[in-house]
């Protein structure tokens, strides 16, 4: 994916730690429910959801009530005609994640896109609830601190969140146990790959990550278990592949010239042969010039992060003859061919754990990665409205490249209908995702 003409990803810094659908996947001409008649065989008293962000409702790189009321477990449990369903809601503009200070993210103008961070933050709206959340959702949550975190303070990447939302009252499957779960929505690991991704493959700014598949299985399993002993209905989801979100997609790992929006070519020879004569002949091609990182110039499929965008619009990792500064692009900032294949590899053997635990197990799976990879390939077509991984203009990622926009995660919530429908044995219709916005392309207070 190229990187439109004079884009800016202003206020970000990197996280130090995201065919046979392309056939109307989630297309119906049913709304939101309620639906309690069709909810039949499933036990939704007490609905718990335990995860990061992609359950919490994060949006636009920030965590706030707008995307909140339009969660997966929100919109699940509404279908469902369940009304009981608290979450941890938080005042617009929200709290950024990533350990930013401010908001959410805000589209200042559509074309070119510019994107920065509103600088005021939201406030907790329930932070004395007496029981815990319904929606255990923490965004940037990694599975293999779950078993004992509950804090910022017992939090392996001091994660302020855990303090919103789990506020040192026990851990995730401890809640679960307090509130008598009947019904659990499953999603954690995908931060145990995704941070290590937007952290360029550097272990210095994503520290024992990717999480070692033997480690992901034994916790997995282990609160799999925990789970069980409150209920046999569980819904887990599975991890998408990383490397397709735009926030790796958008900026080419060439040098762009700023008055045309086109790489800088430079012309080379390159010998050939005839396929007629058999002779070599030397022919001038022309290419694009690469950045530079750290170990010289990048390939053609190294994927650069957005967060690099600021230091490129300086000049940093542009060659002096196409008038940057001649300095490395930072590492961090780069994914390069082994460091993608390690990201790969993690994120298939997570999937083999989940899917074969919740084989053994009798549980609904959620296929996230094939609804990713969808996107990805832009040939996710829901309700009339094509979903691509395009930055901004593709409306199934939010502003922050990473975490989706409400439509998206609709089309998730359906994917979940669907799993809990064949396993369960209810008939919970489909949602009508064109009810759910995307994002606005107009500029945003």
């Amino acid at each position: 994916m190229r990187r439109p003409p004079g884009t800016r990803f202003r206020g970000i810094r990197l996280p130090v730690l995201l065919l046979a659908l392309a056939a109307c996947l989630g297309d119906s001409d049913t709304p939101l429910g309620p639906f309690p008649d069709r909810a039949v065989g499933l036990r939704l008293e007490r609905i718990v959801a335990i995860g990061d962000g992609f359950l919490a409702g994060e949006i636009d790189g920030a965590l706030y009530i707008d995307g909140q009321q339009l969660s997966i477990p929100a919109l699940f449990a509404a279908h469902a005609g369940v009304t009981d369903f608290a979450q941890p809601l938080i005042s617009d503009p929200g709290l950024a994640t990533a350990g930013e200070d401010g908001g959410r993210l805000r589209l200042v103008t559509p074309q070119p896109p510019v994107v920065e961070r509103t600088p005021t933050s939201g406030t907790p709206l329930d932070p004395d609830r007496p029981g815990p959340y319904n929606n255990l959702g923490v965004p940037g949550a990694l599975l293999s601190e779950a078993p004992t975190a509950q804090s910022l303070g017992t939090s392996i990447q001091g994660n302020r969140f855990y303090d919103v939302v789990l506020r040192s009252r026990g851990t995730f499957t401890e809640q679960a146990a307090e509130l008598e779960a009947t019904f659990v929505l499953f999603w954690l690991g995908t931060n145990d790959v995704l941070t290590f991704a937007l952290a360029g493959g550097d272990f210095e700014f994503a520290p024992g990550l990717p999480t070692p598949e033997a480690t992901f299985a034994l916790i997995y399993e282990g609160i799999l278990d925990d789970l069980l002993s409150l209920t046999d209905q569980i819904a887990v989801f599975n991890i998408p592949d990383v490397t397709r979100v735009p926030f790796l997609n958008t900026v080419p790992p060439v040098a762009i010239n700023p008055e045309t929006g086109e790489p800088f070519t430079i012309t080379i020879l390159e010998k050939v042969v005839d396929p007629v004569t058999g002779d070599t002949l030397s022919v001038q091609r022309q290419v694009p010039v690469p950045l530079r990182g750290e170990s010289g110039p990048l390939e053609s499929s190294d994927l650069v992060s957005l967060a690099a965008q600021p230091l490129l619009d300086v000049g940093v990792g542009v060659p002096i003859e196409q008038g940057g500064l001649g300095l490395a692009l930072p590492d961090r900032f780069v994914l390069d061919g082994d460091e993608q294949a390690l990201t790969r590899e993690a994120v298939s053997g997570y999937n083999a754990i989940i899917a074969r635990l919740a084989s053994e197990r009798g549980l609904a799976l959620v296929d996230v990665r094939t609804v990713v990879d969808t996107i990805h390939d832009g040939d996710l077509i829901t309700d009339g409205i094509r979903l691509t991984g395009a930055f901004v203009t593709g409306q199934g990622f939010s502003l922050d490249g990473t975490h989706f926009t409400p439509k998206a995660y609709g089309v998730i919530t359906n994917r979940l209908l669907e799993a809990v429908n064949a396993r369960y044995g209810s008939r919970l219709p489909p949602i009508r995702t064109s009810d759910l916005p995307g994002v606005p392309l107009i500029s945003q207070p």
